[in-house]
């Protein structure tokens, strides 16, 4: 069970802060999202919590992954219904880091490779790059006990397109 201050990574909101507990016929965690839209609380099942929520990535494993952001390998997964591609990307980026940084990568490269062509990339390209971005920088800057800028810093530094803003 997930105790009160810790930081969980909720599959639809993304980081969150466990802020209480709710007792009654089914017990409930009370989460709080704060990523900059303003604060908002929510409540999940104590059931499903350890099955669905999970704690940021270590620190350690936070710097593996932006000093090994060039040795992340796209998702090559490709369908003809750009509906089930979104579906694909966003189930990953609900996973968290380091997934959602694959997901950052590939958004990049498929708008890229759009761009090249002098085609308009899908929409859902953007949408989704702008989430898996928004998402990896604050589990990461949780784990670096810093903030999503500072983060996106450490990425320029080491000249990854991560750090770019969309």
């Amino acid at each position: 069970m997930f105790a009160v201050g810790q930081r969980v990574i909720h599959p639809g909101q993304g980081l969150c802060t466990v802020v209480g507990v709710k007792d009654g016929p089914t017990p409930m965690l009370v989460l709080e999202t704060g990523s900059g839209r303003g604060t908002t609380r929510l409540l999940y099942p104590t059931s499903q919590a350890e099955r669905n929520l999970h704690a940021p990535v270590s620190r350690e494993r936070a710097l593996e992954v932006i000093d090994g952001y060039d040795d992340i390998t796209c998702d090559a997964f490709s369908d003809h219904n750009s509906g089930i591609e979104e579906a694909h990307f966003k189930a990953l980026v609900k996973r968290g880091v380091p997934d959602s940084v694959c997901v950052v990568k590939t958004m990049r490269r498929r708008i890229a490779e759009a761009e090249r062509r002098s085609k308009k990339p899908g929409t859902y390209l953007v949408r989704v790059l702008r989430e898996a971005r928004r998402r990896s920088l604050e589990e990461l800057a949780c784990a670096l006990d810093t903030t999503p800028d500072e983060v996106a810093g450490m990425f320029a530094e080491r000249s990854h397109d991560m750090a770019a803003d969309e």
